[in-house]
């Protein structure tokens, strides 16, 4: 193999074992410093870059992700004070081996490894797809040349489900196709948006790959707050996109009331169109109301369905606008045009099938259960958190780098606050997925601790970030 065919390989695997510049560029933000050195310490505690790993020269990297040298001189210089990497006279800039360290304390103490900052699912939770995929290769329009967004069993299914009745129909490959259509139906490129912040990492990911600008619309415990969405739509935003339950981070759900309320708003923008990303979907412990029913004309709201299904499902739900849906369709009309009506009649077969509802629920008691617990073992210990639905907690710490370095060491990983501001944030925060937590009470004690050791007592501030 040559070496230019290796690092073809090494730039196809997401491994993260050769800290190649262009590979490293792919996963990186770079608004500054700051996100720099976040991004490649969630590389490092994620196991993605892996102890040993070398990093590009500041000049290379500098140059590829169109920042100055002296910009990821900086981060360099942070993540070496963090313990993260060290600067060798011969052997350039390597990931320091903290796994080693992490691996001896877990080993004396007979420790397991947590990884609380991913927000992967529970697989054993899952449903069994066997007799769905079988249902989906019965439908009648199977292998026909004509396409089909959203079959009709399927959307009878959706409809005791939908909080509104959109005005067409359609599919994705996944809930983060789905939303990224939605946005870009509604928002195009290089437009103006107002979001929730503090907000989930893929939708701020999804934001950045179209290039949006965006304005900062301030959450309390009921989502997002009139006054900051009004002074938002003073700048005329092309769209407006939220979480209407089990929002990332902060884990609350929007009511009928504060509903109204944004809806009173988003009357006097008539050219603000509305994106509602329900991302968790059947998972959630609420049903929350949509802004469809209330702005139907300029409402999608797109549910995602593979937390609850399984990622190979491969199929999320967008109803809505048929003015926003016809642009959604001719942005995907160019690669896989519509989704295949296998895995539609499937999803369909889930959504009516009595068993499954029955695993479905089971699975959101046990997410909300272990969420409750650790949040509840988190307070009595001192610790300022939040998450009242989801699969996240939103913690309050002193120090955002420093706690998640500490935790690395007890061998827990947690996710980064400061990757859910949308622009400067006003806190310091953890965002701590609890889906793979242990439901044994003594285990979840155990880790509650590891955080009050290494979080201490914070005094509460605004926890809402």
């Amino acid at each position: 193999m040559t070496k230019q065919e290796r690092a073809q390989q090494d730039l196809d695997s997401d491994t993260g074992q050769l800290a190649e510049a262009d590979w490293l560029a792919r996963y990186v933000q770079t608004d500054g410093g700051r996100n720099l050195v976040n991004s490649i310490r969630d590389l490092i505690q994620s196991g993605r870059l892996q102890s040993g790993a070398r990093l590009p020269t500041v000049r290379v990297l500098g140059t590829l992700l169109g920042v100055s040298p002296a910009t990821v001189a900086g981060a360099w210089s942070r993540l070496r004070e963090l313990g993260l990497i060290e600067t060798r006279r011969r052997g350039g800039t390597i990931v320091t081996d903290i796994g080693a360290r992490v691996a001896v304390r877990s080993a004396s103490q007979d420790e397991q490894s947590w990884d609380l900052a991913q927000g992967l699912i529970d697989y054993s939770l899952l449903p069994e797809l066997g007799q769905a995929l079988l249902a989906g290769l019965q439908e009648s329009s199977v292998h026909r040349a004509s396409k089909e967004h959203a079959i009709p069993s399927l959307v009878a299914a959706l409809v005791p489900t939908w909080p509104f009745q959109p005005e067409a129909w359609s599919t994705a490959g996944s809930g983060t196709e789905g939303t990224l259509l939605a946005i870009q139906a509604a928002a195009g490129e290089r437009g103006l948006v107002a979001i929730e912040s503090p907000t989930s990492p893929r939708l701020l990911d999804i934001c950045t790959t179209l290039e949006l600008e965006l304005i900062a619309v301030e959450c309390d415990e009921s989502g997002p707050t009139p006054a900051s969405l009004r002074e938002a739509l003073m700048r005329h935003p092309v769209a407006f996109v939220y979480q209407p339950r089990a929002q990332v981070p902060l884990g609350h759900a929007v009511d009928a009331a504060r509903l109204s309320e944004l809806a009173h708003e988003l009357e006097r923008s008539p050219d603000t169109q509305i994106v509602e990303d329900d991302f968790i979907g059947p998972l959630s412990q609420v049903s929350a109301p949509s802004m469809g029913a209330l702005l139907p004309s300029r409402t999608l709201l797109v549910r995602g369905y593979c937390n609850t299904y399984g990622i190979d499902l491969r199929t999320c739900v967008i109803g809505g606008s048929s003015r926003l849906m016809d642009k959604a369709r001719r942005l995907r009309s160019f690669g896989a045009a519509m989704n295949s009506r296998i895995l539609q009649g499937a999803l369909a077969w889930l959504l009516r099938d009595e068993r499954t509802h029955a695993a479905v629920a089971s699975a959101r008691q046990r997410y909300a259960s272990r969420r409750e617990n650790f949040l509840r073992l988190l307070r009595v210990r001192g610790l300022s958190a939040q998450g009242n639905d989801g699969l996240n907690l939103w913690i309050s710490v002193p120090h955002e780098e420093t706690a998640i370095v500490s935790l690395a060491a007890h061998g827990i990983s947690a996710g980064s606050g400061s990757r859910c501001h949308v622009g400067q944030k006003t806190g310091e925060f953890l965002r701590v997925s609890t889906a793979r937590l242990p439901d044994d009470i003594v285990a979840l004690e155990h880790i509650a601790d590891l955080f009050e050791e290494v979080l201490g007592r914070p005094t509460a501030g605004t926890i809402s970030g």
